[in-house]
């Protein structure tokens, strides 16, 4: 039983795989079909683009040369692209050459719709009909230029013969004037050499005179010269002597011991006691700038380049005195005396009343000395000459308000003169400066720490910088009893000076 069993199964396997080699085989069958069906399909797809395409390119070759024979229109576009192309037919490159060749016959101007075979015989006609016009108009013209030439010869010849007439006329004339020319010739000659024997004669005269002139010349020259010399050397010496302006320091600070200096001036520099020095700091360059910090009197000549000085402008405790400080003063000068000059009535206490005299105290007392005095009226007491430094002036005069006629004309005539004293003043090389000027010159142990250098600088423009409460002076207190009294006495001073 299990016999007939497994051979039934073997059986069945066996029909299963017949059925299986079967179904491969006809599968295969089906799947070779099918390929060459879809190679066919394609080929024949492949076929069918390509007659589309000669188809399109046919009809548009067809469209073309009817656009070339004159059915239909070309665009400038296409007719451009046509110039360019390549279609990659030879007849058809070749037609598409000739036609544009062609078409060149008709010119630029001619639209992209005209340009084709139908209208060149036109243009062609067009063309010939033109040139037979101008032709003609051609030929009006060269007969009309013809009988304007023979009529030009004409004239011609009837000038030529009015010429030769004329010609025969002026010989006759010439022939006269040569005789004429002649006898004024030989006329001239005679007065030629007269005039050549006077001219010989004026030549050596004037040689004489030249002779004389250059003489004359050069020795105006020599003497121009020297007085030229003469005069830039006094420029240059005058130029040396004014070179010291105030803004220049004059010596340094070489020692300190409180409120006492040693200074590099002495008696070779003809240094004398009781002259006033601002002193700035040693770094300063710019010195019309400066500011000042103190200002020492001289009070003992110690040597040649060396002096004592007293601090009577007590400076600042950031702003010590130490050695290597600049000092000057513009009412001194090394070796030679500062000369001022006073003009007219000063008012320098603000009372209205002139203090002339106390401004020549100060004056002096700064070290310099006044050399004149001018009054309102012009009169000069004293020399005014290029020596002196400073002309000193007060307020300039104001002219009455019409009111009064003979104040008003003798303002006037005063305010004329001291115009001419200062111009006279300019001319001489004098500084002329006014009295506020001065002032801050001036000030001393009563006034602020501040002295202005620069030219148009006023001493109230630099308020002196208040004391802080409670701050003492750098000078040490450990000093005996009269000198700290002194001290006491000169912080007192600043303290009233100071509001």
């Amino acid at each position: 039983m299990a016999a007939r069993d497994d051979s039934v199964i073997r059986g069945s396997l066996i029909a299963c795989l017949i059925f299986l080699v079967l179904s491969l085989a006809l599968n295969f069958l089906f799947w070779r079909w099918g390929n060459l069906a879809a190679q066919d399909s394609v080929a024949m797809e492949e076929r069918l683009t390509s007659a589309q395409n000669d188809l399109r390119k046919g009809s548009e070759q067809i469209q073309l040369m009817k656009a070339m024979l004159g059915v239909g229109s070309m665009s400038d576009a296409q007719f451009e692209l046509l110039s360019q192309s390549s279609s990659g037919d030879p007849d058809m490159e070749l037609i598409e050459q000739n036609y544009v060749k062609d078409m060149a016959i008709l010119g630029p101007e001619a639209e992209a719709q005209d340009r084709n075979y139908h209208n060149i015989p036109e243009f062609l006609v067009n063309a010939i009909r033109s040139r037979n016009e101008q032709f003609g108009q051609a030929r009006e013209e060269a007969t009309t230029i013809r009988a304007q030439a023979d009529s030009d010869v004409v004239n011609a010849r009837q000038a030529q013969t009015q010429a030769e007439k004329n010609r025969d006329d002026e010989t006759k004339k010439l022939e006269m004037e040569r005789g004429q020319f002649a006898e004024d010739r030989e006329r001239m000659k005679s007065t030629t050499e007269e005039t050549r024997d006077q001219l010989n004669k004026n030549v050596q005269d004037m040689n004489i005179l030249r002779k004389q002139k250059a003489d004359e010349i050069s020795k105006l020259s020599q003497r121009s010269s020297q007085l030229l010399e003469t005069v830039d050397t006094q420029r240059q010496e005058l130029n040396r002597l004014r070179s010291d302006q105030f803004e220049s320091v004059q010596g340094l600070v070489t020692f300190v011991n409180q409120n006492v200096i040693t200074i590099n001036l002495g008696s070779s520099d003809d240094l004398r006691t009781g002259v006033t020095f601002g002193i700035i700091d040693g770094d300063e360059t710019r010195l019309q700038d400066a500011r000042v910090k103190a200002s020492v009197q001289v009070t003992k000549i110690l040597g040649e380049h060396l002096a004592e000085a007293r601090v009577v402008l007590t400076p600042e405790i950031r702003y010590p005195i130490i050695p290597g400080d600049q000092i000057y003063s513009p009412f001194w000068a090394p070796g030679r005396q500062v000369k001022i000059a006073i003009l007219g009535d000063i008012d320098i206490d603000g009372d209205e009343r002139p203090d002339t005299e106390a401004l020549k105290g100060m004056i002096t007392a700064a070290g310099a000395t006044v050399a004149a005095v001018i009054g309102a009226d012009g009169e000069i007491e004293g020399t005014l000459d290029s020596s002196i430094r400073f002309l000193v002036y007060g307020e300039t005069l104001t002219i009455g308000d019409g009111s009064n006629s003979e104040l008003d004309e003798a303002a006037a005539a005063a305010e004329a003169k001291v115009g001419r004293i200062k111009e006279l003043a300019n001319e001489k090389g004098i500084t002329v400066i006014p009295s506020w000027k001065l002032q801050a010159y001036l000030k001393t142990i009563n006034d602020s720490l501040t002295t202005p250098l620069g030219s148009a600088v006023r001493g109230k423009d630099f308020p002196p910088d208040a004391i802080p409460p409670g701050t003492q002076s750098r000078l040490p207190s450990n000093l005996p009893q009269m000198y700290q009294k002194q001290l006491d006495n000169v912080q007192r001073n600043n303290t009233i000076a100071r509001p």
